[in-house]
């Protein structure tokens, strides 16, 4: 018997939108075109075309028109928000596209793409096809039959009548008497309030369908529920008819139209060279010098290594790979805390091993002993010739050091990898790489555990289902680790293997080590910030003349704008804004705005540090154990995160007290030590500004050099605010600040701000040349340079929008120099904590606050850390000017400054 021919409906608007927010790279062509969706979408059109090989194939899209749904329901999506700018930008391009794969498009006014596939799976399967529907779209389920199925690639998941009902409790024919009762918020369905999934697949199971319902209405005893949908009966036949999919759209087509083409090459070729896809141009045959197109998908091959015999060859076959990744599941996201539940291993693509070794629920099978385990993997993990490849590799190296394993051999990290390949990237995170570089939808943590209140603990996971979710983390990484291998340049790599690797072990025992906290104080602070609040509130009610909510955006707008009369500056889609720039701009025409600026201010401390912060204590330290992140900052500046540390401020009171915190314990003192000015020194350096530089070799204070120069003063005559608006030119300029800009800073006129620019460019001639090149040769080349040549891609640079081209060009003016000033301190970092190693100090490095480290050390390691310290900070690279160290000491972080 022949086997029978398929049809494959591709859902093409759920794929656009799919690609768009699965890819969250920032995609560009080098004149600024956004195609990150474009490029995902090709991609799923490439495995259909391959993969499936169908024999008749078609791509239906959602019509701009309203939908016939609309005329029943005018509020059908009115929920849904604007497509953002970059995916409407790409809008254009995806019919072309899907034409030029010689592939059927379909779109009809007054229908969705839905609409369309449900009267073409009814019109294949009356042809004798089989019908598959490429979609993940839950609403598409209702169509699924004996010979309608549906494929979701991004999941690589295939959905037959058995997988719908344990989606929605029912089989497919009863989806949208479900879905009637339950609504879909993502579409503004309204269903009945009250119910949902659970209660919808219960009530249609026992009464068959939304009529059989309320015909036993009187059978329900749950009062709450019966009032529910008897108040809302109306809704419920309306919401089952929005979900309902037409199947009888009038679609004058032959068997022909569909039937599967090759696509058209030469077509393709030139949308491709548009777009920049050059992977993809390669895979047409096109010269090309990138990396190769997203491979295709490898068979899976994952086992769960439940008995000694399997384990004892799995160690075995790590030892011959010499270079292999794995992966931890653990019990908490804080690595600090985390106990390991299980390790997976992979060193082939598609193969990969789960251990599971901490599983605990009934009938859960028998597991290796976890200590066991460790002991035999201990001399693997701590064996520096074997090499180990993560994702996020700090995390297990610190959960792995808790367990007594101290890690070597730290050879790749994948997400470390890809940040420097695109270090603007929105996601570095395992699910988007794989999404992007493996064109696989990896199974999420909810999946497995669930979410909200209903979210199980990792070892609380059926072992079946963790050892999926686990093998695939370590297969995923080791895929991706054999493709960034590859696409390291040599700039990159060294990057990698000579700053950031390193800093890998550096960050994780800083994490470990944590800082001491002052919970008690802090407590004392909360009451009296209190007291503080309520003398805020009563000065903010006297000048409002009532009392309001202070925290209400809305309310605070009525008193300023309606009852007060000030000026409304900004407006939103919400109402007349009242954040920190408005209200800045009104403080000078009322007290009541600056008032709310104090208050705001002061509450947001409160609740950030001052009561957060007790609470991040870890009981068995007594420190606060913070995370350090590599991949945030596109500059290269590392982010603090879990609590953040990095934003307590300095120059308010309130920070101070905060600050006195962070204590040492009795006997040890803390130590800050901080780079002056490392941003001013670097810019003299990268600009070989000769008056600049000669500030610098003179050891003068640049704010009062400049301001003595703008002001024409002489030096010792500058006083506290001329100096201050120097200091605001000074760091403005390094940020490419307008005359806008720090007019609003300063609190001056447009025209005296730039005056000042203009004094402060023909004081330092050469600051204002090197801007100018820094620009232009990051327009020429993409991408910027610190002197780590380190890179930062600025697509926006021939952007033809005026504003985000301006923004770009301010950010090529102020990357070399922030970015140098973070890979300064992250190489000091690395070599302080090398000679702590070799020297046997009992110093530890705390914290790094941008430009600032934090040690703790016994006091009789003072003057000796002191001076290690000052020494590799200062000496870490050799510029045009000197690097100099502030420096001090006391029992707690605030007096050590």
């Amino acid at each position: 018997m022949s086997k029978k021919s398929t049809l494959y409906l591709v859902d093409g608007s759920s794929y656009i939108f799919r690609a768009y927010f699965g890819i969250r790279q920032n995609l560009t062509t080098s004149s600024g075109m956004p195609t990150n969706a474009l490029y995902g979408y090709v991609n799923m059109l490439n495995r259909v075309v391959r993969e499936e090989k169908p024999d008749f194939l078609a791509v239906a899209f959602d019509s701009k028109e309203k939908t016939f749904r609309h005329e029943f329901w005018p509020e059908y999506k009115a929920n849904r928000d604007t497509p953002p700018e970059d995916l409407q930008a790409q809008f254009p391009y995806f019919l072309p596209v899907t034409e030029a794969y010689n592939i059927a498009c379909l779109k009809l006014p007054g229908f969705e793409a839905d609409d369309l596939i449900g009267t073409l799976s009814l019109w294949g399967h009356q042809q004798g096809l089989d019908v598959v529907i490429v979609s993940g779209d839950k609403d598409m389920m209702q169509l699924v039959g004996n010979h309608v199925g549906m494929l979701d690639t991004m999941k690589n998941k295939r959905i037959g009548r058995e997988e719908v009902i344990e989606k929605f409790g029912v089989p497919p024919e009863k989806v949208i008497e479900v879905m009637g009762l339950m609504g879909d918020t993502s579409d503004n369905i309204p269903g009945v309030k009250g119910v949902g999934p659970k209660m919808a697949a219960e009530l249609i199971s026992q009464y068959g369908t939304i009529e059989g319902v309320y015909e036993h209405i009187d059978e329900i005893t749950k009062k709450k529920l019966k009032e529910n949908l008897e108040r809302d009966k109306d809704q419920a036949f309306m919401s089952r008819k929005l979900v309902t999919i037409e199947t009888a759209v009038d679609l004058p087509l032959a068997i022909e139209d569909l039937k599967f083409r090759e696509p058209d090459s030469e077509v393709l070729k030139k949308l491709f060279s548009q777009f920049e896809f050059k992977s993809l141009l390669s895979d047409l045959g096109a010269p090309s010098d990138d990396a190769p197109e997203i491979p295709d998908k490898v068979e899976r091959n994952y086992q769960t290594v439940l008995d000694a015999q399997d384990f004892d060859a799995l160690t075995e076959s790590l030892k011959k790979a010499e270079t292999f990744a794995f992966d931890l599941e653990t019990t908490s996201k804080s690595p600090v805390r985390a106990s390991i539940v299980g390790i997976s291993f992979s060193f082939e693509p598609g193969r990969s091993f789960y251990i599971p070794l901490a599983h605990n629920y009934i009938g859960v099978p028998e597991q290796l002993d976890k200590k066991m385990v460790l002991e035999k993997l201990k001399p693997l993990f701590e064996d520096a010739s074997l090499k180990k490849v993560g994702q996020n590799i700090k995390y297990d190296l610190i959960v792995l050091r808790n367990e007594g394993i101290q890690l070597r051999g730290i050879y790749f990290d994948t997400m470390l990898a890809h940040y420097l390949l695109n270090p603007s990237s929105r996601g570095h995170g395992l699910d988007e790489l794989a999404m992007e570089f493996l064109g696989v939808q990896t199974i999420t943590y909810k999946e497995v555990a669930g979410s909200g209140a209903k979210q199980r603990g990792f070892d609380e996971v059926e072992i079946e289902a963790a050892s999926e979710y686990a093998a695939e983390d370590s297969d995923v990484t080791w895929q991706l680790y054999e493709i960034f291998n590859t696409r390291l340049d040599a700039d990159e790599r060294k990057l990698l293997d000579e700053i950031e690797m390193p800093l890998v072990e550096t960050l994780a025992d800083m994490e470990l080590a944590g800082i001491l906290l002052d919970a008690k104080m802090l407590g004392g602070l909360s009451v009296s910030i209190d007291g503080m609040l309520k003398d805020f509130e009563a000065k903010i009610y006297d000048q409002a003349g009532e009392t309001f909510n202070i925290n209400s955006t809305k309310q605070l707008a009525v008193i300023l704008f309606e009852k007060l009369e000030l000026p409304a500056v900004k407006k939103t889609k919400s109402g007349y804004s009242t954040d920190v720039s408005v209200l800045e701009e009104l403080a000078a025409q009322h007290p009541l705005p600056e008032l709310i600026l104090n208050y705001r201010q002061l509450a947001k401390l409160k609740s950030t540090y001052v009561d957060s912060l007790p609470q991040e204590v870890y009981s068995k330290t007594g420190r606060v154990h913070t995370s350090y992140n590599q991949t945030v900052a596109a500059t290269g500046r590392l982010s603090s995160s879990d609590p953040n540390l990095q934003n307590i401020p300095i120059r308010t009171e309130i920070g101070r007290e905060i600050r006195k915190a962070f204590i040492a314990p009795e006997g040890r003192l803390i130590l800050s030590a901080d780079y002056s000015q490392i941003e001013l020194r670097l810019l003299a350096h990268l600009s070989g500004d000769p008056a600049l530089t000669q500030a610098f070799e003179r050891g003068e204070d640049i704010h009062s050099r400049t301001a003595a120069e703008i002001f024409n003063q002489d030096l010792d005559a500058v006083n506290p605010d001329l100096r201050r608006m120097a200091k605001a030119v000074n760091f403005g300029i390094v940020y490419g600040l307008s005359p806008f800009g720090l007019s609003r800073q300063l609190k001056i006129s447009q025209r005296e701000a730039k005056e000042f620019i203009e004094q402060y460019f023909h004081l330092y001639k050469n600051v204002k040349l090197y801007m100018e090149t820094t620009v232009e040769q990051a327009r020429d080349r993409g991408f910027t340079l610190t002197l780590f040549n380190r890179k930062r891609y600025l697509p926006d640079l021939n952007s033809k929008n005026r504003q985000a081209r301006q923004a770009a060009e301010r950010v090529a003016i102020n990357s070399p120099v922030q970015g140098s000033a973070a890979d300064l301190i992250k190489v000091a970092m690395i070599r302080l904590r090398e000679h702590f190693a070799k020297s046997k100090m009992q110093a530890k490095m705390l914290m790094q606050v941008h430009d600032e480290l934090v040690f703790e050390c016994p006091e009789e390691e003072k003057d000796a850390l002191g001076k290690l310290v000052k020494q590799e900070m200062e000496q870490v690279m050799k510029l045009s000017v000197p690097l100099v160290v502030d420096m001090g000491w006391g029992p707690n972080w605030n007096d050590a400054h």
